[in-house]
């Protein structure tokens, strides 16, 4: 094994696991009503070779997953590679698509020499596809050029990937969250200045946004030029936590007034809140606990107050300490489910 091979094959086993994933769930994708299984499934497989026999590529690729995923007729992981094959050699594309990642996986124990010769054929199977606008192909091979160490692994371009991927991005999610990924470079921004890097994230979050992604209209809030309160309350309407909780934060502010879309403002805490912002906890206990805003719900309000001090929130620690009743001495049975009072209107 030379070491490109070498360098390479350490990068698929890192990604192994998630093309594995992807493989499993397309293939699986392919046919979602229950399958014949047994003798059955042996039956619905010999019906189907003289159409694949005659070179009909669509049943080719079918037969060629279903051993593949071995749960219609016994799983034959090279029987699996003729068919697709087959079926590649005729340029369809889901053919390839999956032929690729067979190829990438190694399962075939092979050889150092045809080791390098099975993952070139991998790649450039995965390439054709992606070639063709095959959105899944588009992703995976975008995917396995940029993420690896290689500045050009097995002779692909990393600009030819990059430019796959800019094309997926503009009409298949997963190619969007992961352009998107690669821009974040693990860390969201707090604020976005006009600039050719925000441009280029804040096109992604528009084609999110747009798929109803409730962060994507969140983060929209933050960047230079956008209208903040549009995408905060359409975030909120989502159930987004910091935006339920920023625009509970401003309504009660006398700020920004709540329109008829938006949820009341007990709900927006309690959304925020049950999916563990500790911000959220902490206004929604001392509300409730002092009722100035909310029919008062003291044993309701200690709860969140624990709640948020168990997270070292440090305002609910001191208020906390303040009230003299820490709620660690609510016995259990005084815990309530909802977070929801009686009256759910401000």
């Amino acid at each position: 094994m030379n070491h490109t091979t070498r360098k390479f094959f350490t990068w698929l086993h890192f990604l192994g696991a998630a093309i594995l994933c992807g493989f499993v769930l397309n293939a699986g994708a392919a046919q979602a009503e229950p399958k014949p299984q047994g003798e059955a499934g042996l039956a619905v497989y010999k019906a189907l070779l003289p159409k694949a026999e005659a070179g009909d590529a669509e049943v080719q690729t079918t037969l060629g997953l279903m051993r593949l995923r071995g749960d219609v007729v016994e799983r034959d992981l090279k029987v699996a590679r003729v068919w697709l094959g087959k079926a590649a050699l005729q340029n369809h594309t889901p053919a390839q698509y999956y032929l690729g990642q067979l190829l990438l996986l190694d399962v075939f124990d092979a050889n150092p020499s045809d080791l390098n010769k099975q993952l070139t054929e991998g790649m450039g199977w995965l390439r054709r596809a992606s070639r063709d606008q095959h959105n899944p192909s588009q992703l995976l091979y975008s995917q396995t050029v940029l993420e690896s160490q290689l500045e050009s692994p097995f002779g692909h371009s990393k600009v030819e990937a990059q430019q796959h991927l800019d094309s997926c991005a503009e009409v298949y999610l997963p190619c969007t969250q992961y352009a998107l990924q690669r821009l974040d470079k693990g860390e969201e921004e707090v604020y976005c200045p006009k600039s050719e890097l925000c441009e280029q994230k804040k096109r992604l979050l528009y084609t999110l946004a747009n798929a109803n992604d409730a962060n994507a209209r969140y983060r929209l809030s933050k960047f230079e030029g956008e209208d903040r309160m549009f995408w905060v309350r359409r975030a909120a309407r989502l159930s987004h936590p910091k935006a339920s909780h920023e625009l509970a934060e401003l309504v009660l502010k006398n700020e920004v007034p709540l329109q008829p879309e938006d949820p009341a403002v007990l709900a927006l805490l309690n959304t925020a809140a049950q999916q563990g912002l500790p911000e959220s906890m902490h206004l929604l206990g001392n509300l409730l606990y002092e009722g100035t805003r909310f029919p008062v719900n003291r044993p309701l309000g200690l709860q969140w107050l624990n709640l948020a001090a168990q997270q070292g929130h440090e305002p609910s620690i001191e208020l906390l300490a303040q009230i003299q009743e820490p709620a660690g001495n609510i016995p259990a049975n005084d815990k309530v489910e909802s977070a929801q009072p009686t009256e759910s209107t401000p």
